[in-house]
């Protein structure tokens, strides 16, 4: 597996574990120094578990053994030992406007680098022939995911492609019974739980559309309905629940979605960004 994802991906399957693995991805992540240093007895019992629970712990993130696991450990905390990072702080009562422009910049720069190391290129690739190829796109996004869901509605329909967007779990359910195997949906939940962009996926893939997720999360309900799975890292605070970090990186990611679509259709595309920009043009005369 790629090492320096390591972190990445113990924190993006972090929900989606058993309480007592749960336990164990916490520890190394709040521990990941200390972790290097201890035998597999002693990891289980700092988190209350058995060592075959460590063992399977491993392997669920892509390593053979224990001793594999931390060398992996230890060569990431050597490499970053000399990194000074902040990105996780919380925000104090005690931060000046310097220390908070500081901290919202570097949370939201860290949030972009971790979701472009996590980028798979195959994924993203069937995700653009997915959107060139549907006849009509239906976007689900409830809550801080409907500003990428729009975004997404934005970016496409600009370039030619018949696209709605819902939040309303009503409408949800009634845009999803109507699709067809020419058709395809997209569900953007940072989560990976939102009921109700869940249940409308879930219908669009009965119906035969093709379905796509954006979630920062794996192996959580979205992506059980999802032919193609596209993943952000971030990192929310305490402080900044529903934050717009999350939302950056999906927005990112649909960027790439639209601009790999233009690219792909280029002069067509061109055609279209053109003509647009002439109706907005004679709009505001």
């Amino acid at each position: 597996m790629d090492n320096k994802n390591l972190f990445l991906k113990i924190r993006n399957i972090r929900p989606s574990l058993n309480p007592a693995l749960k336990r164990i991805a916490e520890y190394i992540l709040s521990n990941p120094k200390d972790v290097k240093h201890l035998r597999i007895k002693d990891l289980a019992k700092e988190c209350g578990v058995a060592e075959a629970t460590v063992t399977r712990f491993v392997r669920t993130i892509g390593f053979n053994s224990y001793q594999d696991f931390k060398i992996s450990i230890a060569e990431l905390t050597t490499i970053r030992k000399e990194k000074k990072e902040f990105v996780y702080d919380e925000v104090s009562k005690d931060d000046n406007i310097n220390n908070l422009s500081n901290k919202i910049i570097a949370i939201n720069v860290k949030a972009l680098e971790d979701t472009h190391k996590i980028l798979n290129i195959k994924e993203i690739k069937k995700a653009i022939n997915a959107i060139d190829n549907a006849d009509k796109i239906d976007i689900y996004g409830a809550g801080g995911s409907f500003i990428a869901a729009e975004n997404a509605r934005m970016r496409f329909y600009r370039i030619g492609k018949r696209c709605m967007v819902y939040n309303d779990p009503n409408q949800e359910m009634v845009s999803a019974s109507l699709l067809t195997n020419k058709d395809l949906a997209i569900g953007i939940s940072n989560s990976g739980r939102t009921i109700s962009t869940v249940n409308a996926l879930k219908l669009a893939k009965e119906n035969g559309a093709k379905t796509i997720c954006i979630t920062n999360f794996d192996k959580t309900p979205l992506t059980e309905y999802a032919d193609i799975k596209l993943f952000t890292s971030t990192c929310d605070s305490a402080f900044f629940q529903e934050s717009m970090i999350s939302r950056v990186a999906q927005i990112v990611l649909i960027d790439i979605l639209y601009a790999g679509l233009a690219v792909k259709n280029f002069d067509l595309s061109v055609k279209f960004i053109e003509k647009s920009a002439q109706a907005l043009t004679h709009a505001l005369l």
